[in-house]
């Protein structure tokens, strides 16, 4: 028996003295939230009861994060989140629509633009690294982009999109989709 072990009941307990309220995916919930190891990331460690999993968002003191990490399951749910160092904002675009004909049989468009995207996610000059001490650089001209997975974010970055962010334009020319959950894009400076 291992006397560290802690049951549901347990873990409730801690919930309802020390937990904090995150919002998991624009869902609210209750969860622990402490610092990860020192390093070159803000990392975060979740603790809950709910269900999580790699790619979820979470917004935590009015930061954003996304968990990175397989999820650890046994009593209560525990992942690595990792802090959205920037957000790209993807411009509406313009859509037309038939609404009708004219007597000539043409049709009638109406177009409207539609709503910009903030997108959060994790910018990096090295290579998707958890726990590896020795990243790999990209290019100089390159940079890696992670974004939660959801059908928003895979329709709106494919190859050849271009987007801007740090005061310059990027263009997507590899999608990672290896890591279930993340979205990681390799960009090239344009």
């Amino acid at each position: 028996m291992n006397p560290f072990a802690i049951d549901n009941s347990d873990f409730q307990f801690l919930l309802d003295t020390v937990g904090e309220t995150v919002i998991i995916d624009n869902v609210p919930k209750k969860c622990i939230v402490n610092n990860a190891k020192i390093g070159d990331y803000e990392d975060k460690y979740i603790y809950t009861l709910d269900s999580i999993q790699r790619g979820n968002l979470i917004e935590y003191n009015e930061k954003n994060y996304i968990i990175v990490s397989d999820v650890t399951e046994g009593q209560y749910k525990k992942a690595l989140m990792r802090h959205c160092n920037y957000e790209i904002v993807v411009e509406g675009q313009e859509v037309c629509e038939i609404v009708g004909y004219n007597e000539f049989g043409e049709p009638i468009y109406e177009c409207h633009t539609t709503e910009s995207i903030s997108v959060p996610a994790i910018i990096d000059k090295y290579t998707f690294k958890i726990d590896d001490f020795a990243p790999i650089r990209v290019a100089d001209n390159q940079i890696i982009v992670t974004v939660q997975d959801n059908e928003t974010n895979k329709n709106k970055f494919t190859v050849n999109v271009t987007f801007d962010v740090m005061g310059q334009t990027w263009k997507v020319i590899d999608v990672d989709l290896t890591r279930n959950g993340l979205l990681i894009l390799t960009c090239e400076n344009v």
